[in-house]
């Protein structure tokens, strides 16, 4: 086991090992206490947990060891007094539309075992602001939206004694009616108006691929946790901003190519560690007619976390048809490096592989400054049917704005709805029936454009035109196909 080590020197290859462990063992426990419940729960009881957690497997444990997934969904952490969310960039409390993403991709139809009612806070720590009127709904409509089928709020009374006293709850500690309970109850009012919605797909333009082995090494390699979760969170920026929504698709030993084919766009960020499995499965995607995207830092690792000792992208080289001979930080001593596609300005921040374009693949996009101005940034190589993207830089809101675009994904719901960047779109289908949320995260109403006659769900009634959402709205409209 890894122990303290001079600034964290620990082997790498141990340590993401110890990860692996640590997600073996905790599973192999998840099940031992699924086996005794088994033995005596009623008809009808089901065996969940209660949240996300970091280092475990989670779609090993709720294939082997649940039955229905659950999560804790707290966006007002957003609006912790340790943060300032006036300048933050990751769209405050909208971001849990992200982790609900992630939730989904675990269980497509997931509950809130702990949907967000109140303040947060401990005696020692996360303190924050009381959620705002409107926002109970919204948070609960955000998890609807991605997939929740079932919202249980947390908690009914606050806590008096212990270390929770602040993490309050629908009813303060005088146990009296107030505004709290009044929305909780006015959200179930709605929610009741959307029996329809249970059980239906969410709807998504693209994948965002990820793995298990990629995600653990960013916690042991400060270069990769330097371009991963600055990628990731650009892409959900931008998926939110031009309205373009996606799913987050892990890989798994027993992923097949239906598993990716039903998106016609699947952005893989940095797969540093990649292996020969898997370089078959993007393989036959991409022949089939699919997109593959890929970013900086791609292939130059083995399971193991070892580096190989081949040219950059490694095994994936045949794929992208690019050879990387050099590759750089961006200097902070240098002015902001960038890329020139067409007529516009690319954004190329964070890492750069100065990138050759192999025979057979041409050259999108090419750096404009640093010593490796004029070579190229981003290529396109033809597979099959399909074709391979390969940014030689990590992603922006900007430039994964242009690949969308690029790609024809973008906005798929404008010919239903015109919106503001302020209002999230998400649509979910069952049928010969869609229902489309609208929800507004902005402290103020703004007004969005229906472009043909649907049904408002909450009022039975018809829309078209012009609504108006007031502060934290939100809105459902049933679309016949």
């Amino acid at each position: 086991m890894p122990r303290p080590t001079l600034s964290r020197g620990i082997n790498p290859h141990l340590h993401l090992d110890y990860y692996r462990f640590i997600s073996h063992s905790t599973i192999r426990f998840c099940s031992m206490q699924a086996e005794i419940i088994k033995k005596y729960r009623k008809p009808g009881d089901f065996i969940t947990t209660n949240g996300m957690f970091w280092n475990v497997d989670n779609h090993k444990m709720e294939k082997e060891c649940l039955d229905v997934y659950t999560y804790d969904s707290y966006p007002s952490f957003a609006f912790g007094l340790d943060r300032d969310p006036k300048t933050s960039e990751d769209l405050n409390d909208r971001r849990w539309s992200m982790h609900l993403n992630e939730v989904r991709s675990v269980c497509p139809h997931f509950g809130i075992m702990e949907q967000q009612s109140g303040a947060n806070g401990w005696t020692t720590r996360m303190e924050g602001p009381a959620p705002r009127p409107g926002q109970l709904i919204l948070w609960a409509m955000q998890s609807v939206a991605h997939g929740a089928d079932y919202i249980s709020f947390f908690r009914w009374r606050t806590c008096t004694l212990g270390t929770e006293i602040y993490w309050h709850g629908i009813l303060d500690y005088d146990n009296r009616d107030n505004r709290k309970l009044e929305e909780v109850k006015e959200f179930c009012r709605k929610f009741k108006k959307l029996d329809a919605v249970c059980q239906s797909e969410y709807t998504a333009s693209f994948a965002l691929l990820k793995d298990y082995d990629n995600v653990w090494d960013t916690e042991v390699d400060v270069w990769h946790e330097r371009v991963a979760p600055v990628s990731e969170d650009e892409i959900f920026a931008a998926s939110e901003l031009t309205h373009t929504p996606y799913d987050v698709v892990y890989l798994q030993k027993d992923s097949e190519l239906s598993d990716l084919a039903g998106y016609p766009v699947i952005f893989y960020p940095h797969p540093v560690m990649i292996n020969e499995e898997r370089e078959a499965l993007l393989e036959a995607y991409v022949k089939q007619g699919g997109t593959l995207i890929i970013g900086c830092r791609a292939g130059y690792k083995d399971m193991n976390g070892q580096c190989v000792m081949l040219p950059q992208p490694g095994i994936l080289q045949k794929l992208t048809g690019t050879d990387v001979r050099d590759f750089t930080f961006t200097s902070p001593a240098e002015d902001t490096v960038s890329a020139q596609w067409g007529e516009e300005k690319l954004e190329t921040p964070v890492f750069n592989d100065i990138l050759t374009a192999l025979k057979g693949t041409s050259v999108l996009a090419v750096y404009q400054n640093s010593y490796y101005g004029g070579t190229a940034a981003l290529t396109e190589n033809k597979v099959g049917n399909g074709r391979v993207l390969h940014l030689g830089s990590t992603f922006s809101r900007q430039n994964v704005r242009r690949l969308l675009e690029y790609t024809g994904v973008c906005e798929p719901f404008s010919h239903i709805i015109d919106a503001p960047e302020e209002v999230e779109l998400v649509m979910r289908t069952k049928g010969e029936k869609s229902f489309l949320f609208a929800l507004n995260y902005h402290p103020a109403p703004v007004a969005i454009e229906l472009k043909e006659c649907v049904k408002d769900l909450y009022t039975d009634t018809s829309a078209e035109g012009k609504v108006i959402l007031p502060a934290y709205g939100t809105a459902v409209y049933e679309i016949k196909r």
